[in-house]
């Protein structure tokens, strides 16, 4: 992740977000937001029901290679740990709303439970999940 920011900051860009790839239910409107909100704060991040987060996005002047070094990846304690390096780098960020980091049949169902049968537009992955909600939540 600090590879990246820097690579796209080194070619100019001004803001960046990562995404991870483990969030059926993440909208185009919550990245929409990330990026804007980098318009008035350093950092944005989007904190995951298990801990972590599954977005993460700075300004060129605000980005903290730092903050992923030593980070207890993979644990419920990541989110937390990442917020205290952006108060201890005293970073103004701005915090998304929470998504569902889908690993688990848990998970799913969980998603599939806050989706409420709701249409997605344009999610394949919250369509198929729709389909086979009856084997998920079985």
């Amino acid at each position: 992740m600090e590879q990246a920011f820097g690579r796209v900051f080194t070619e100019g860009a001004g803001k960046a977000v990562l995404i991870g790839s483990d969030i059926p239910g993440l909208q185009a409107e919550i990245i929409r937001e990330a990026l804007a909100s980098l318009e008035t704060h350093e950092a944005a991040i989007g904190p995951a029901n298990d801990g972590g987060y599954y977005l993460i996005g700075f300004r060129r002047h605000g980005f903290l290679p730092g903050i992923f070094h030593d980070m207890p990846w993979s644990t419920p304690a990541v989110f937390r740990e990442t917020m205290e390096r952006f108060k201890v780098a005293r970073l103004s960020v701005h915090v998304l709303p929470e998504c569902i980091d889908a690993d688990t049949r848990e998970d799913l169902k969980e998603l599939l439970l806050r989706h409420g049968g709701r249409e997605a537009p344009g999610s394949r992955t919250m369509a198929l999940l729709e389909r086979h909600r009856g084997s998920i939540a079985g």
